[in-house]
């Protein structure tokens, strides 16, 4: 019946949505900076291997290197099937990563990059990392029209840990993110737990845990469609996704889910990220069109398609963000605790799901589009459900800190307990305890933060009046 069923799921999904040598330094050295002294290469060290082309790169990402120091050589690297970094293995390039007036990274110096470049339309991901992996001054850069992602930290199996951590690298994604039926596609980095099989055997990977910490990197996302820079998710239950992002410039933004069920039922599952001093950014030459998300985020939903899929129950979502900044999308962060698009048989409640927003000095600014009524900088849930007489489930919530944070004046802001497809929903279909819940009161909301018009009603703060 499983088989049977992922036939069906992969069928619909496919027709409707658009997918060596030696080198003398030591893996403990520094990254070299525009100030530092280029690596030396007169001693032999045998726990390097160096890269000088598209040959010797496939046969070092061998899983026979798990442990072992990549030393890629400035040039171009034409890539034509995915690769895989071996587990605690550290791919480093030469690319010495430049910095604008605001300390934020703006791109190798030309000299000295080190760039992958897929040429083949072959899907899947070019660089998938393993656990404990280190990748830095390397630049990634994918084709054009092709299904799959630059970047993707995933879950190999139930209960597997991968953890990698990157650093000064830049990443270009030209292509506008959509779902195939093997996951997301078109997002520069894809860190997520699996639901490998659709319903079919293996299961979901239960209990895994995937995490990364990203620092001075540049993601350069798609002109066009649906802008993808961070995709953060879990589709199976019990497992975590956690992001620690600082000092970058992320174009396309976050779209992140604490569980989707797709189609069996994701439960108990996290999505965290602290987010400090980066740049969110809409890549396309005309902010107004198409219509772009700075931050997408759900405590957890199902899937936007009208497949049959199982609730979605008791997972999180949150975001830490400080003196971060979002910039030139038509909505700078679409949030809610729990979504709903379908209704019985199709779909199982959303229920109990949660996301939790801690704003600190953030600064967002959306642009005018001539008062276009679909400019935001918030739109803020408790739960969401799709047309206007669909209950989304019980008990989700979203709880926002919002303090010494800047918007951009008068626009169409919406907050709501419960948000259909036209706005608030009639107290019938909101269902019970779905709630939006801000820390303090407007006073003090007014007081502490600037040109955030309008703000949220009384009624959604902790403190009231």
């Amino acid at each position: 019946m499983r088989d049977v069923r992922h036939f069906i799921i992969v069928t619909f999904l496919t027709a409707t949505i658009a997918s060596c040598g030696y080198d003398t330094q030591n893996v403990t050295d520094p990254i070299p900076t525009a100030t530092s002294a280029r690596v030396r290469r007169d001693v032999v060290a045998a726990a390097t291997i160096v890269v000088s082309n598209s040959a010797e790169l496939s046969a070092a990402l061998s899983p026979a290197n798990a442990g072992s120091h990549i030393r890629v050589l400035a040039g171009d690297y034409s890539v034509t099937q995915p690769l895989t970094v071996p587990d605690q293995a550290t791919l480093e390039g030469e690319g010495v990563m430049l910095f604008d007036g605001a300390g934020l990274p703006s791109g190798f110096e030309a000299s000295t990059r080190t760039r992958l470049i897929m040429t083949a339309n072959t899907p899947g991901n070019v660089l998938t990392l393993g656990n404990e992996v280190t990748v830095r001054g390397i630049a990634v850069q994918d084709l054009a029209g092709r299904v799959g992602n630059p970047i993707a930290i995933m879950s190999r199996d139930a209960g597997d840990q991968v953890f990698a951590t990157i650093t000064e690298v830049e990443i270009t994604s030209p292509n506008p993110h959509t779902v195939a039926p093997s996951g997301p596609t078109g997002c520069a980095v894809v860190a997520m737990t699996q639901n490998p099989n659709l319903g079919s055997d293996p299961a979901p990977h239960a209990g895994a845990t995937i995490g990364s910490s990203i620092t001075r990197s540049v993601i350069r996302s798609s002109e066009t469609g649906v802008g993808c820079g961070l995709f953060a998710f879990n589709f199976a239950p019990l497992s975590s996704v956690t992001l620690t992002l600082a000092d970058n410039v992320i174009g396309g933004g976050i779209i992140g889910n604490g569980g989707v069920s797709r189609p069996d039922a994701v439960y108990d599952s996290r999505v965290e990220i602290e987010s400090h001093r980066n740049l969110y950014r809409n890549d396309s030459p005309n902010l107004c069109a198409p219509q772009r998300f700075g931050w997408n985020v759900q405590g957890g939903s199902g899937v936007p398609a009208p497949l049959q899929v199982a609730g979605t129950q008791r997972n999180t979502f949150r975001i830490h963000s400080s003196k971060d900044r979002i910039e030139g999308f038509t909505t700078g962060i679409l949030a809610t605790g729990g979504r709903r698009f379908f209704g019985i048989p199709t779909a199982g409640a959303t229920s109990h799901n949660h996301a939790d927003l801690q704003l600190i000095g953030t600064t967002i600014s959306t642009p005018s589009c001539g008062g276009a009524s679909f400019v935001a900088d918030f739109r803020l849930s408790g739960a969401t459900a799709s047309g206007t007489s669909l209950i989304p489930g019980d008990g989700n919530t979203l709880r926002a800190v919002i303090r010494g944070v800047t918007g951009s004046g008068s626009r169409a802001n919406v907050f709501g307990h419960v948000l259909g497809s036209a706005g608030p929903v009639a107290p019938e279909i909101e269902g019970t305890g779905n709630r939006l819940e801000i820390s303090g009161n407007l006073k003090a909301f007014t007081r502490t933060n600037d040109a955030i018009a309008p703000a949220p009603a009384s009624q959604f703060f902790t403190s009231g009046k």
